[in-house]
């Protein structure tokens, strides 16, 4: 069995599928706890301190490190926040690498759709495609740009560039349950925005995928077979929820005021393929939204 480092607070539906399989599933953090099933190990990304006994016997790095981008209103300090969580994260996992001369079979680094832009657009993005001249798009350029050294260590490299994560553990989905609950979910904006999106058992398949499978090497859109405009997913989740959907749009206007250039990230949305991972023989549990919304809130 593999012994698998994972960085960042969102694998923890990974680390469960990784365990169950008998691998040895370490991780990093600020606050290490002792644990029987799941190794920490501490990392002060500022610091720039890291306990090298995490990569002794090293065989893959998961790297899902990254501040929240839509948890905060974007400030000059915010941006740079987000960028430096992701960069320098990477830049010392790369050195300690380095130094102690480590050679993985595996590196998995987290990417986002962002990539492609805050835009919407009938182009079907691909992951040869490059979308954006936005703060987004450069968040993202800068944090795939930082996997490149790691690839004189490892046998093969991938990124998996994400789109919403549809989960019980928090997420985008989370926050609007409570309020299409409450009967006054609505469409963001025009509505006519794409919102990919992607279940969190399909995207632990594709970290797996790319983790193991010698076959799966460079980048892949971690998104559903499924194009669904913001009306449509609101429409949908009012139905899972057994709520009416009669509420007027939320203005695009009002979302700027109140979360000023991060709206965009709400209010614009292209589709994107995810035929690469279909030609590779990957298969998705939940190809369509309904399926997916129902699973996710069945047991809330």
């Amino acid at each position: 069995m593999a012994v698998v480092l994972i960085t960042g607070g969102t694998g923890l539906v990974l680390t469960e599928k990784l365990l169950s399989l008998g691998h040895e599933v370490r991780i990093l953090s600020r606050s290490p706890l002792p644990g029987n099933l799941v190794k920490s190990f501490y990392w002060n990304i500022e610091k720039k301190e890291i306990d090298e006994k995490a990569f002794e016997g090293l065989d893959h790095i998961v790297h899902l490190a990254g501040t929240g981008i839509a948890d905060e209103r974007w400030t000059p300090s915010r941006k740079k926040e987000i960028i430096d969580s992701r960069v320098r994260s990477m830049k010392l996992l790369t050195s300690i690498v380095h130094k102690k001369k480590t050679h993985l079979k595996s590196f998995v680094g987290a990417g986002a759709i962002g990539f492609y832009g805050m835009n919407t657009t009938e182009k079907i993005y691909l992951e040869t495609d490059y979308g954006g001249n936005d703060f987004l798009s450069d968040v993202c350029l800068q944090w795939e740009n930082a996997y490149h050294k790691i690839q004189e260590y490892s046998d093969k490299t991938c990124i998996v560039r994400t789109a919403v994560v549809l989960s019980r553990q928090g997420g985008a989905l989370q926050k609007l349950i409570p309020l299409f609950k409450s009967g006054l979910g609505s469409a963001l904006g025009s509505g006519k925005q794409y919102m990919p999106w992607v279940h969190i058992n399909d995207l632990v398949s594709v970290y797996m995928k790319t983790l193991f499978d010698p076959e799966y090497v460079g980048i892949y859109n971690a998104v559903s077979s499924e194009h669904i405009t913001n009306t449509d997913f609101s429409r949908q989740l009012a139905r899972v929820l057994e709520k009416p959907f009669f509420m007027p749009a939320v203005p695009g206007f009002a979302l700027k005021v109140i979360l000023g250039k991060m709206a965009d990230m709400l209010l614009t949305g292209s589709r994107i393929s995810n035929q690469k991972l279909i030609d590779g023989g990957f298969r998705f549990e939940f190809p369509g939204l309904m399926n997916a919304l129902e699973e996710v809130i069945s047991e809330k």
